[in-house]
């Protein structure tokens, strides 16, 4: 269950100089402009100060507030658009972003963490630790790094060495670190020389190296498939495997102090947590799960008796682990798996995705985007539509329906279920409303009564009918496998197909205008249909895609495009024939869903809700 939304209102990053902005060859013309991010998903890794807590999430660094450790809260966040790892050093956060580099961040105000240099690193910045004015930097395929921040404006690598493997995480104690070197192993290296990194000894496992934790003379290893490695680092030059241990999935994470050990796993692995009295021979204590999936991405020992863990799909557990045999959760701090979906209304924003439930946001000022609601959570999440004070959500057995005349107080209506197709997309329309249904093709449904649909007709059409567009009597849906169909649902007991058309690549998004469709084809990109006879449909126009387009909008002449891993585009169609690409902007993460709200750009970026004008 979702902690109140009294307790989650999350005010986020105005910042976004790492975020990549208009890209490609597109001309300035019609930029694309970052306003803020909300509702971030999968936290990554924590650091706790007193009672301030800096973590890394896909999106950026968030610091919360841990004075009541039973319901934390968010003090101040930076959108940096990637965020893997943090580091603190004084007053400053290094936040390793991933394929943003390696971020340096004011947080000496904790409720406006600024943003102070940044380092773009050739690999993928992955983990982070400091020691002095040097960080050292475990980056992907590029091995480590060692920076220098004597100028946090301007960081710069004064050292590196390039592992075998792909550096996923570090240790560091005193000047030697010990590198999570995936297939590859554990590295021993030298750093008292930062400039000239100097590989000591190594031990190749027959896991993936994920994580490394070391204490009382041991370095413990997160090995993936493999499970638990135990290995003696004394001599550096020679470190040896002395104890291999079952992990209860797979293992991601390792964390070690004078007394315990603790790794997380995946694949509803959760936490197990060892006990260190001998070191190279730990004694499992407890083996803990804690919510619907338990994917234990990173588990860190906080000191005293506290724990987090970073759970992929749920958020941040804080854990009380005085006794190790029962740890129990005494906080939570909700994250969403995914988001995936977004509409609107008036100045609020209702967005899904999966184990997120429906989240309200207050746009009403763009740049501080509010949570103000939130139902339970549940799975399968397709798509969502709003209509008057009604949100809908397809997953993949129903409809569910909710009243949001109070966004913050949600009421769930009656969900209406399918034993035939999964349901995707929902268009309302007055009393009626379309759904298309992989497997099946278009259900017609009455929503007189908006909180109880029901199902009036259908139309059958094989293959996988994702969008959806109505206007007046008729259909437009979106078929991966045949293209566009224009169906007459006049009588909604009785839809009929007036006409369609063979697109290219998948189509899986439509949007209207006047006598044209706009069609996203996945990886063909957007296709230009005209349908002024809608019995024989003809494209007009294509324009071409980075990624995946699957999902499209319109706002006069100009047409917005979820265009997948590329972010989205934006097209200048008033030449149907040739649409002109004006800008695009890189989110995050995956763009597969947007709307228009007034003058803002909504975002469905699986990482976070995107705010762009």
């Amino acid at each position: 269950m979702l902690t109140p939304p009294s307790r989650l209102r999350i005010l986020l990053a105005l910042v976004p100089l790492l975020a990549a902005g208009p890209a490609g060859s597109a001309p300035a013309e019609g930029r694309l402009t970052f306003l803020a991010s909300s509702l971030w998903t999968k936290a990554h890794d924590i650091e706790i100060r007193g009672d301030r807590a800096y973590c890394a999430f896909l999106d950026g660094l968030m610091v919360l507030d841990l004075s009541d450790p039973r319901h934390p809260e968010t003090l101040g966040a930076l959108h940096l658009g990637g965020g893997l790892a943090v580091s603190l050093a004084g007053d400053r956060a290094l936040v390793a972003a991933g394929d943003k580099g390696l971020a340096v961040v004011d947080v000496a105000d904790p409720k406006a963490p600024a943003l102070m240099g940044v380092l773009d690193t050739a690999g993928e910045a992955r983990d982070v630790a400091v020691l002095g004015s040097t960080a050292f930097v475990a980056d992907g395929p590029d091995g480590l790094l060692a920076v220098d921040l004597s100028d946090p404006a301007a960081p710069r690598i004064v050292g590196a060495w390039d592992s075998p493997g792909e550096a996923s995480g570090l240790a560091l104690q005193g000047k030697t670190v010990f590198l999570a070197d995936g297939s590859a192993g554990l590295h021993v290296v030298d750093v008292s020389d930062p400039a000239r990194p100097r590989p000591l000894g190594s031990l190749d496992t027959d896991g993936t190296t994920e994580s490394v934790a070391v204490a009382g003379g041991m370095a413990y290893l997160a090995d993936g498939s493999a499970g638990i490695k135990v290995v003696a680092t004394e001599p550096p030059a020679k470190p040896r495997l002395v104890a291999s241990l079952t992990a209860s999935g797979y293992a991601h994470s390792a964390a070690a102090n004078d007394k315990l050990l603790c790794v997380g796993s995946l694949y509803d692995g959760g936490y197990q947590i060892f006990d260190l009295a001998k070191p190279e021979a730990p004694a499992l204590l407890s083996t803990n799960k804690y919510t619907m999936y338990n994917e234990g991405w990173r588990v860190v020992l906080a000191g005293g008796d506290r724990a987090v863990v970073i759970d992929y799909f749920s958020g941040l557990f804080f854990a009380d682990v005085a006794d190790p045999r029962k740890p129990k959760v005494v906080g939570y701090f909700p994250a969403p798996s995914s988001i995936v979906a977004v509409c609107g209304r008036g100045h609020h924003a209702f967005a899904v995705g999966e184990l997120s439930g429906v989240l309200a946001v207050d746009v009403a000022d763009p740049v501080r985007p509010e949570l103000v609601g939130a139902t339970s959570v549940f799975r399968g999440v397709q798509g969502i539509a709003v209509n008057g004070d009604f949100v809908y959500v397809t997953d993949r057995w129903s409809v569910r329906v909710y009243d949001a005349t109070d966004p913050a107080k949600l009421k769930a209506g009656k969900p209406l279920t399918f034993t035939e197709g999964i349901p995707r997309t929902l268009a309302v329309q007055g009393n009626a409303a379309c759904l298309t249904a992989d497997n099946f093709g278009l259900y017609v449904l009455d929503v007189t009564d908006p909180a109880a649909p029901k199902a009036q007709g259908s139309f059958k059409l094989p293959g996988f009918t994702y969008g959806l567009a109505v206007s007046g009597d008729r259909a437009y849906l979106a078929n991966s496998d045949s293209g566009l169909h224009i169906l007459d649902v006049g009588k909604p007991r009785a839809p009929v197909e007036i006409g369609s058309v063979k697109l290219p690549g998948e189509p899986s998004g439509v949007a209207l205008r006047g006598g044209l469709a706009f069609v996203a084809c996945g990886a063909d990109g957007l296709v230009v249909v005209d349908i002024g006879r809608p019995e024989a449909p003809k494209v007009l126009g294509r324009a071409a895609s980075d990624d995946f387009s699957s999902a499209v909008v319109l706002d006069g002449t100009i047409a917005y495009v979820a265009d997948g891993l590329a972010g989205v585009k934006k097209f200048d169609v008033s030449d149907p024939g040739a649409p002109r690409l004006l800008a695009s902007y890189d989110t995050p993460g995956e763009a597969q869903n947007l709307c228009l709200l007034g003058t803002s750009l909504l975002v469905a970026d699986t990482y976070s809700l995107i705010l762009l004008k």
